[in-house]
């Protein structure tokens, strides 16, 4: 495990964040840097950009062959839904290629696919931490209402679920990936976020979910130095059109990718609510999909109720959730020496929003047919309000209150 944090940094597109707190002043135009070992550098450049692939969205019902004749590129992968696709490219740079494509007539937008790797988190002794972000949340009287409903589907979006966990095994449907042919976590990080969304209760075994009761969706879209704004646009669209309710999305990019605007817009208009990061460098920098109108942005609270030091901030932030020594799931199949239980504590904002997807699981539960705009809506308005009166850039509308949220 000791690679486990040069494996986890934070996704962007210009360039990926460093540890959880680098002290990096604030403000837009803040210089990030990648995290040596962070990326395939076989796949994509030093600054994120894919050397293989650019991605581009259609105006309308494109011929792809005479398309492919007309640039000279092949379409390596066709994105129906949302009338994008991936083009290989060869004998070019990525700049080269996303020129030529947008002077293509058929073709409404061209972008740089980008590398995409999950949140940096911090990690501790497993079983050290306590749960005390469920009580923090009033998730024991909002059980009293309800603990979610089996029919409610809760989408993991990120580097897969061990398959095989007690805690998780029983409830997980449907799991795919974007990147290869397993579903299978091979980092840790989804299996963790998975866990604290909707890990099995009553059990007698490790730990419990906020939505204990809701099914898990895993679809591993990113994996160790792989996947990319395409892979996440699929896993978005793949969960929305499998039956997902909710999707968590412990992820993000630094620069706006279009390909993955639409697949959000794509989702939210199927009906399923969006949880995504804040992101962990404590800057005030806007970052995606959690700045995509529709989704719920998640800041990162302590035990205290305080702002977690490594927690982004800014004006597109909807609610906090406790994301600091979060203890949850982990792979069976990384227990070691020094490891010895399939349970950790991590902390970052990847915590914190897998609570918030959990109760978001719950109101689903209550009112399988609310809109996603007022699912966010409930719990923004069910939060309980932190620093500053009213909203503010740090908080949000505040930290969830659970039962406040069901009880509505």
């Amino acid at each position: 495990m000791q690679n486990f944090k040069s494996l986890l940094g934070l996704v962007l597109g210009a360039s990926i964040l460093t540890g959880c707190s680098t002290g990096l002043p604030t403000g837009s135009n803040t210089s990030i840097t990648y995290q040596p070992g962070s990326i395939n550098l076989n796949v994509f450049r030093a600054d994120g950009v894919s050397k293989k692939q650019v991605l581009v969205t259609f105006k309308g019902q494109a011929n792809l062959q005479e398309f492919q004749t007309r640039n000279k590129m092949r379409v390596s992968n066709v994105i129906a839904p949302i009338n994008a696709a991936a083009i290989e490219i060869s004998g070019m740079s990525p700049e080269a290629a996303v020129a030529k494509l947008k002077a293509d007539p058929s073709v409404a937008s061209a972008e740089f696919d980008r590398a995409a790797i999950l949140d940096d988190v911090k990690v501790n002794d497993p079983l050290r931490g306590k749960q005390y972000a469920l009580d923090k949340v009033n998730a024991p009287a909002a059980w009293d209402i309800t603990m979610g409903k089996s029919s409610v589907t809760i989408a993991i979006v990120d580097s897969g679920v061990d398959l095989t966990h007690p805690d998780l095994k029983a409830k997980i449907v449907k799991p795919t990936s974007t990147i290869d042919a397993s579903a299978k976590d091979d980092m840790g990080h989804g299996t963790h976020v998975a866990g604290i969304a909707a890990a099995i209760a009553n059990n007698k075994e490790g730990v419990a979910g906020l939505a204990a009761n809701a099914k898990i969706m895993p679809v591993r879209v990113l994996g160790n130095q792989a996947g990319s704004a395409a892979s996440v646009a699929e896993g978005v669209i793949y969960a929305a059109d499998n039956g997902a309710d909710v999707i968590n999305m412990s992820l993000g990019f630094y620069d706006k990718p279009e390909v993955l605007e639409k697949a959000v817009k794509y989702a939210l208009s199927k009906n399923v609510v969006i949880i995504a990061t804040m992101g962990n460098n404590n800057i005030e920098r806007r970052r995606y999909p959690a700045a995509f109108d529709g989704v719920i942005a998640v800041g990162s609270t302590d035990s205290a109720d305080k702002k977690s030091h490594f927690s982004n901030f800014g004006d597109w932030i909807s609610v906090s959730a406790p994301g600091t020594d979060i203890l949850s799931t982990y792979p069976t199949y990384q227990v070691q020496p020094g490891r010895p239980t399939s349970y950790a504590s991590l902390s970052g904002t990847s915590m914190a929003a897998p609570l918030v997807t959990g109760l978001a699981g719950l109101i689903r539960s209550q009112h399988p047919n609310m809109a996603p705009a007022q699912v966010k809506a409930l719990i923004e308005k069910s939060s309980v309000d932190l620093g500053a009166k009213g909203f503010d850039k740090e908080f949000g509308h505040g930290r969830i209150d659970a039962f406040k949220a069901v009880s509505k």
